[in-house]
Formats: C-alpha cells, sequence, structure tokens
C-alpha cells in the first residue's frame, strides 16, 4: 500500500495570502500616468525619473528586469513596477520590483520619490546596511525588504515613518535590533513581520520597555516574530502589541516557556503558531491561559516540533472556533479527552509522534474531522465499525506506529463499503497492516 505522508501547511499558505492581500490593500487604484482609456496625459516628473535611473544605475540587472527604464525622455510611469498618481501630478508613489534577481546596494537616489507610499524590493539580492534614508520617506504605508542579504542594524530611523501600515522584515540578511522603541513611533501599524532578526543587543529594553512603548497605541493585526530567540523575558515588549486587534500572532523558533494570561483576552486572535519552540511548556497551563474570550476565536493553534508535556484536558472544548489543532512532535503523554472529537469546527488534527496512550474513544466517529493524525502513539486496541462508520467527513487517517492489533478490523477488510460510508481516501501507512498480520 502505498505510503503517504500529509503535513499541515495551510497556516503558512494562509500568511502568504494575507501578505498578498496587504500588498492588494493598500495599492493605489492608478498605477500609471494615463487617464480611464489608458491614453497618457502626461508624464512622469523628470526629477523623479532620473532618480529611477540613478537607482538602476547602481544595481546589476541580470534578468533584464529593469530593461525598459531608459534614459530617453520615456514616461517612467509606463515602466515596469512604477505606479504613478494622477492626483498627486503624476508623481511616483509606488515602486513593486519583488523578485525581479536585482543585485546590488539601494540607491540614496530614491529619497527623492518623496510621495511614495508603497515600497517592495523583497526577494532580491540587496545588500551592504538598510539606508537611512528610507526613514525620511515618511508617506510610506507600506514596506518590505524580506529575502535579502543585508546586514548591520535595523535604522531607528524608521521610527519617522509614523503613516506605515504594513512592514515586513523577513530574512532581511544578518540584521540585528539594538533598540526597538523605534515601533512606538509606528501607531497605525497594523502587520509587523520580523523572522530572523537578532534581538540580542535589544533584550535588557525587551525586558523593560520604556513608558512611552507601553504607553503607545497599537492597531496591530498581524504580528511574526519568529526566530528570534526570545524567551519568556519578551512578554513586557508584547503585551502594548497585542491588541484586540490582533488576528494572527507568530511565535514559533523561540524559547519561550509558556504565553502570559493577557493573551486569553485577546478576542480577535484567530492563528497562534508556536512552533518549534525549545521550552518546556505544560499543555494543560497553556490551555488555561488562553481561556478568556481567546478560545472562542481562536481558529488555528499550531505547536508542533516543541517541549509541550502534560494531557490534553478536556478544557479543549471552551475552543468552539478551533479549525486546526497541530500538536505533533511534542511530549504530551495520557489519554485523549473525549470532548476533542466534539469540537464542532475542527476539521484537521495531528496529534502525531506524542506518547498519549489509552484506546480511541469511539467519539471519534461525532468528528467532521478531514484529516486526522494519530500515528507513532503508543495507542491500544482495534478500531471498529463502531469508532469509524460516523466518520463520513475524514478523507486522509493516519495510525501508522501505533498499538493496535492484533485482529485487521474487518471494516478495513472491506473496502468496497468506504464509498458507501463516504470516505474519499483512507490512507494507512504499510506498518500499520503489519501490526494487524496479513491482510487475508
Amino acid at each position: 500500500m502505498t505510503i503517504v505522508m500529509v503535513e499541515l501547511s495551510e497556516f503558512f499558505f494562509w500568511l502568504l495570502s494575507l501578505n498578498t492581500t496587504a500588498n492588494q490593500l493598500v495599492a493605489p487604484e492608478e498605477r500609471g500616468g494615463g487617464d480611464d482609456n489608458g491614453v497618457i496625459t502626461n508624464k512622469c516628473v523628470d526629477k523623479e525619473r532620473h532618480a529611477l535611473l540613478q537607482f538602476k544605475a547602481n544595481l546589476h540587472d541580470p534578468y533584464g528586469s529593469l530593461s525598459r527604464w531608459r534614459d530617453d525622455k520615456d514616461d517612467c510611469c509606463q515602466w515596469r513596477g512604477v505606479w504613478c498618481d494622477s492626483q498627486t501630478g503624476h508623481h511616483v508613489t509606488g515602486l513593486d520590483i519583488p523578485s525581479a534577481g536585482l543585485v546590488g546596494e539601494i540607491s540614496h537616489s530614491l529619497v527623492n520619490l518623496t510621495y511614495l507610499n508603497h515600497l517592495d524590493l523583497s526577494y532580491n539580492s540587496f545588500h551592504g546596511t538598510i539606508p537611512t534614508f528610507v526613514g525620511s520617506l515618511t508617506r510610506l504605508t507600506y514596506l518590505d525588504l524580506s529575502n535579502n542579504s543585508f546586514y548591520g542594524t535595523i535604522p531607528q530611523e524608521f521610527g519617522n515613518l509614523t503613516n506605515l501600515q504594513y512592514l515586513y522584515l523577513i530574512d532581511v540578511g544578518i540584521c540585528r535590533v539594538e533598540n526597538i522603541e523605534w515601533l512606538s513611533h509606528l501607531s497605525h501599524l497594523e502587520e509587523l513581520e520580523m523572522d530572523g532578526i537578532s534581538l540580542a543587543k535589544a533584550n535588557q529594553w525587551v525586558m523593560y520597555p520604556n513608558s512611552s512603548f507601553l504607553n503607545s497605541s497599537s492597531s496591530i493585526s498581524f504580528l511574526d516574530v519568529q526566530n528570534n530567540n526570545l524567551n519568556s523575558s519578551m512578554h513586557g515588549w508584547l503585551f502594548p502589541l497585542t491588541s484586540n486587534k490582533l488576528r494572527v500572532l507568530d511565535l514559533s523558533g523561540n524559547m519561550l516557556d509558556g504565553i502570559p494570561k493577557y493573551l486569553g483576552n485577546l478576542c480577535s486572535l484567530a492563528f497562534l503558531n508556536l512552533n518549534d519552540n525549545s521550552a518546556v511548556v505544560n499543555f494543560p497551563d497553556f490551555l488555561n491561559n488562553l481561556s478568556g474570550c481567546t478560545s472562542l476565536a481562536l481558529v488555528g493553534l499550531h505547536a508542533s516540533h516543541s517541549q509541550f508535556t502534560g494531557s490534553l484536558p478536556d478544557d479543549i472544548h471552551n475552543f468552539s472556533s478551533l479549525s486546526k489543532l497541530c500538536l505533533s512532535d511534542n511530549h504530551m503523554n495520557g489519554t485523549m479527552t473525549e470532548k476533542l472529537w466534539e469540537l464542532p469546527s475542527l476539521e484537521k488534527i495531528d496529534l502525531s509522534q506524542n506518547h498519549l496512550s489509552g484506546a480511541i474513544s469511539k467519539n471519534i466517529g461525532k468528528s467532521k474531522a478531514t484529516f486526522i493524525n494519530l500515528s507513532k502513539n503508543p495507542l491500544q486496541g482495534v478500531p471498529s465499525t463502531d469508532h469509524m462508520s460516523n466518520l463520513s467527513y475524514v478523507e486522509q487517517l493516519d495510525l501508522s506506529s501505533c498499538k493496535l492489533g492484533p485482529h485487521f478490523p474487518k471494516w478495513i477488510q472491506k473496502l468496497e463499503i468506504l464509498p458507501v460510508l463516504t470516505f474519499p481516501t483512507l490512507v494507512f501507512q504499510t506498518q500499520f497492516l503489519q501490526n494487524f498480520g496479513a491482510c487475508n
């Protein structure tokens, strides 16, 4: 039988689509210098055209991405990645050139694009330090410098970008933050991603943020600070960023030994990612800290490849909106609460590679989940028709490497009844079948 390995990756696709949506939200309605019929009525400002040409001259463009940027009095509003707005007199308002294969440093000439509100240079090979002059582009509402090869310090001048709504600094290179107070000035910020940026030199400030930061209002709905070696000392820093508008919180790849109780009061929090955290956390205590209004809003909880211990408690039934529960590769033990299978919105559950024991509850038949992975747990007993006959929603079920048997369940032997039971795809790995002996 073919071995099918299933990975839960919807969370990350969801983050990517949210980033794309943000890009669209801040894009000006008119990206070129033409009227509604596409007829060019004016050309871009000469000073800004020269600034763009200087920017290009400073770069290696192996794929010809900027080949149409020419110094022949061409209208720069028609160039690739350049947005203009007739309401500003055909000033350049957007520079959007991600994934263009550009190599080099960011030219200081961009400081002349004083009407710029959208700057996306992500997924290129820009290097050198992130220039401080970016902080003078005060009309910016969207800034994405992700996936480049910068080094050095994130400029404190970013604090001057008081209109910024979306800031993406994901894998920008070997960069660090020495004082993150500049965030307190970005009161309109809605989405912040700072993956893989060292906060080591900001640890003292993270532990004891100043009063102006603590009192600053925040409109952040999307906060991603994964892979920053953060520990629980960052709770004081996190608090002012966690308004009731927060919908996505990604703390994966850190060293958090639990979460503060105030996160349980985030009534809009839909997705929480704690994957790959190295500190030991008791799962019942963790769940208790989320037991406020967060429990009613949470749709996705991802905490795989971490150090969670303890059992899956009855309190899980309070999370009535939970659609995805991913707790694979932890140290959870005890029996699975029957309340788990009664969650009305649960679609995907992955509890594989833990130490969960006991028999599989017959309540599994009440679940509406389409994906269930309980593999590599010391579960016992033979799943019967009573377990499976009501699983009309399940598409993929993995019970491999469990201690199920020794008899092969008759409901699997009669595979022809599966369409009647509306099982589109029932998946077991070879090891599972071997535990039941020969398939006669």
